[in-house]
């Protein structure tokens, strides 16, 4: 599909190229001028034209993984937290978002209740132990990718060094849906590690989250002095 796309495209510009040479003759100076500016484009797509034909045709490399299972999170989320590592280390992309939501399965971990139940667990100790069991197989996987990210050196150090990695849920008691006192880890992006901070979640000194995607925003350049319902880019 590819190399069809690149022919088309090397057609079109034959196209184009031949239109332009025609009009060239017929047009002054200053004019023609502008056409030799559009000529130097036309060349240096002409050359990546070139490339893209030539790698068309070289033999594809193996990927240093299986493909992915795609039946559900458990499975997956190691595999998905090493492309996130890859796409970050090769630069193909500078931010990453991974939600882990109802598709975690629980039973592939052996527990026969769903994700969702087990969230609105009322204090019940079976249930409780359940979920701790279920999120300690997410956070293990990761302190795996932060050790992932560390382990891959830059000219700054380590990618962890320079990657700013938040972890957390948008609820601090999923069984009564309170947004309060949530639960977050932020490591490396330049930040101190082994802190533990508790920040007040109610009254005149009550810190929004918010203050912290401010504090990470300003933190890579970012020229801002508010995100969301911030009162500062304190934490």
């Amino acid at each position: 599909k590819k190399k069809r796309e690149t022919e088309l495209h090397a057609s079109i510009l034959d196209a184009v190229l031949e239109q332009a040479t025609d009009l060239s003759r017929r047009v002054n100076t200053e004019d023609r001028q502008k056409l030799d500016e559009y000529f130097s484009s036309v060349r240096d797509v002409e050359k990546k034209i070139k490339t893209r034909q030539q790698w068309s045709d070289q033999p594809k490399p193996k990927a240093p993984f299986a493909k992915p299972v795609n039946t559900n999170t458990v499975d997956d989320l190691p595999m998905l937290y090493e492309l996130i590592a890859l796409a970050l280390q090769t630069d193909s992309t500078r931010i990453a978002t991974l939600e882990i939501g109802g598709s975690f399965l629980p039973q592939n971990l052996g527990i026969d209740k769903s994700y969702h139940s087990m969230s609105h667990h009322g204090n019940d100790e079976s249930v409780v132990a359940d979920l701790v069991k279920l999120e300690t197989y997410q956070l293990e996987q990761f302190s795996k990718f932060l050790s992932r990210l560390a382990a891959m050196k830059t000219d700054n150090g380590s990618l962890l060094d320079t990657t700013a990695v938040l972890f957390g849920s948008g609820m601090g008691n999923g069984s009564s849906h309170t947004n309060t006192d949530l639960p977050i880890i932020l490591a490396g992006g330049g930040y101190e590690s082994g802190e533990f901070r508790k920040s007040a979640s109610s009254g005149l000194n009550k810190v929004p989250l918010c203050n912290l995607f401010l504090n990470i925003a300003q933190s890579i350049g970012v020229n801002t002095e508010a995100f969301g319902n911030s009162t500062g880019s304190y934490c």
